[in-house]
């Protein structure tokens, strides 16, 4: 999915680049963790290593981390910070941890329980040892003793952590710091800190496990992509393309679509964040379709550009080739120790030595995890493990012209490797594919 970051960025071939065309998931990839319903779970243990691994951090003192999760088309969806924590998935749950006490250093509060509203909702667990179990907590009750809690663990370690970072895009006050300044009205001597980039690092850091996830996310990206585009054709309309592409997410397992889908033909294809999918594609024209899945929680992002009678004219393929040589020059780039901006810097010179400098108006790409545009510190080297996007693109709306090419990459010990290496990529691959498709879904 295209961010409009404003990064900025030296060119290589494009020809070690190129993948082959659309194939089944490769044997190599690697077997999925065991994973628990009817939420696509991770066993406790793994949420527990991660919280251990920050109370670590801290050193000493109270943090509190809450459950701020959205509602979508697809139900509740889980704020990432505290899902990747705890693997929990209820609205109004709070975790509090507390490294330097001597017993119990980690608390799971959740909601009250409300009958009428779970007679609309599903009924909820009781607090039992089951449910103790369940999440990997020894210490779980309700929200309301939050208060209490804190003001006891702060008076024998008076040091509150600000671990999340506070989202640009509002002006309320952090939950955290507020509940914080309460305690502190009325504990003196509380300091408050903050933990910087580390829970932001952290998540950023995908271990094997993480991994394996992100990787069947894309395969089940890549089988929605081949399904819709045996859809477009002229006289065919975006949404039918779409709507192949998530059906099929949706029967492999997907819960929800990562991002909201973004088909655009034509002219829409140079609308970055184009989002009705409802133009009926015409002959001659490109489409753009950016749009990927979610698997137990962790996102894809793919991005490719089709012509919709399956060639490509001249024009389109002098700017499709820019945009792969772009991507193939920041791709070079790509290793432990780099920098984002040096990948942009690439990309952009690129672009801008084949005359579409102006026409390229986002950043490269961003971090994927848990979030589609994920949690990560950009003005700090690249480490393996983690995973980004490479979404260079070239918009000429005078030309009803549009052309993005996105691909996820995982930063590996000695360089980077394509996860989404499943669907064409050069112009000669795509116009292949095309025309190999089944009779039914040709003119």
């Amino acid at each position: 999915m295209i961010t409009l970051r404003t990064l900025t960025l030296a060119a290589t071939c494009v020809v070690s680049f190129a993948m082959p065309a659309a194939q089944a998931a490769p044997a190599a990839d690697p077997p999925l963790p065991a994973l628990t319903e009817p939420n696509q779970t991770q066993s406790p243990s793994v949420y527990a290593a991660r919280r251990e691994a920050l109370m670590k951090a801290m050193g000493d003192g109270v943090a509190v981390v809450y459950a701020e999760g959205e509602d979508d088309a697809a139900g509740y969806r889980q704020s990432s910070d505290f899902f990747y924590l705890t693997g929990v998935v209820e609205r109004g749950a709070i975790l509090v941890l507390a490294p330097k006490e001597r017993t119990y250093r980690e608390f799971l509060l959740l909601a009250n329980r409300d009958p009428e509203a779970e007679r609309w909702t599903g009924e909820r667990e009781p607090l039992s040892a089951a449910l103790r179990a369940k999440y990997g907590f020894e210490k779980v009750s309700r929200s309301g003793q939050l208060m209490g809690l804190l003001m006891d663990l702060g008076s024998r370690s008076p040091t509150f952590w600000q671990v999340m970072r506070p989202g640009a895009g509002s002006d309320a006050k952090p939950k955290d710091l507020e509940i914080y300044g309460k305690v502190q009205a009325r504990v003196p001597g509380i300091a408050t800190k903050t933990l910087g980039w580390t829970l932001a690092m952290m998540r950023a850091r995908h271990d094997e496990q993480e991994l394996a996830i992100m990787q069947r996310s894309i395969r089940i990206t890549e089988e929605g992509h081949r399904a819709a585009w045996a859809a477009i054709k002229p006289g065919a309309t975006e949404g039918e393309v779409r709507a192949e592409a998530e059906r099929v997410w949706r029967a492999m397992g997907s819960r929800r679509p990562a991002y909201e889908s973004i088909v655009g033909s034509g002219p829409n294809a140079t609308i970055l964040h184009y989002p009705r999918s409802e133009r009926t594609m015409e002959d001659g024209e490109l489409l753009l379709m950016d749009m990927a899945c979610e698997y137990a929680h962790y996102a894809a992002d793919i991005t490719r550009t089709l012509p919709v009678n399956g060639r490509f004219t001249a024009e389109q393929r002098k700017v499709y080739d820019t945009v792969l040589k772009a991507q193939a020059a920041a791709f070079a780039l790509v290793k432990p120790g780099a920098y984002y901006e040096d990948l942009d810097k690439a990309a952009r010179k690129v672009i801008e030595d084949a005359g579409y400098g102006d026409y390229f108006i986002h950043g490269l790409g961003h971090f994927v995890g848990l979030d589609v545009h994920d949690a990560g510190a950009y003005h700090r080297p690249l480490e393996a493990g983690m995973v980004l996007t490479l979404e260079p693109g070239i918009y000429i709306p005078e030309k009803k012209l549009g052309v993005r090419i996105e691909d996820q990459v995982v930063v590996t010990a000695n360089g980077a490797r394509i996860l989404s290496d499943g669907l064409p990529r050069t112009a000669d691959e795509v116009e292949r594919w095309m025309a190999e498709r089944r009779p039914s879904a040709k003119r």
